[in-house]
């Protein structure tokens, strides 16, 4: 009995040392700092700029597009190499969507900023965003949601390249249009 009992109580004292609140965090800048990456004191703003830029896209807002973006910005779309483009590109690709589509949304699901440090392949600030785009196909009548991430490379406030991946099959099933086929291989 004696022995239940301290094999209880031990037990209990585990499990109550195991559920108590581990201490505070320290600041940013002594807690993330490592030899290839850290977080930037600028985190919050350049996630806030990225934000905007993807409210500025699906707004059709080409003033709000080009005051995000640095004059030597680069959008490389991953889906068609061809869609890569500057700016304007992407402000045309914008307008499009915009005629074609209603009720646009983006939700962030996550979003994280991080510096690379130089002598690496990606050297800068960037913006990894998580999120879902909503939105009605004009043509079909039909809603659609899918899941994409923005990556984006942030110099001095504005963006510089950004990478867009997306489920762009999803989209076309639940709109019930025909994908485009597949790329010949070589």
């Amino acid at each position: 009995m004696i022995q239940r009992t301290a094999l209880a109580t031990t037990l209990s004292a585990l499990l109550l040392g195991a559920c108590t609140t581990p201490p505070p965090c320290p600041p940013v800048e002594e807690h993330f700092q490592h030899p290839v990456l850290s977080i930037p004191q600028e985190a919050d703003a350049n996630i806030a700029l990225v934000e905007g830029y993807l409210n500025a896209m699906i707004s059709a807002n080409a003033d709000g597009i080009r005051g995000a973006v640095a004059p030597d910005f680069y959008a490389n779309n991953t889906w068609f190499p061809e869609d890569s483009s500057d700016v304007e590109g992407v402000i045309k690709n914008w307008m499009k969507n915009d005629s074609t589509r209603t009720d646009q949304k983006i939700s962030k699901v996550y979003a994280q900023c991080i510096q690379v440090a130089d002598g690496n392949e990606y050297p800068g600030q960037w913006v990894q965003y998580w999120g879902r785009y909503s939105a009605k196909d004009n043509e079909t009548g039909k809603p659609f949601e899918t899941k994409f991430i923005l990556d984006a490379n942030v110099k001095d406030g504005k963006l510089v390249k950004s990478y867009l991946w997306f489920d762009r099959l999803s989209a076309f099933h639940q709109t019930g249009k025909t994908p485009p086929a597949a790329p010949a291989t070589k």
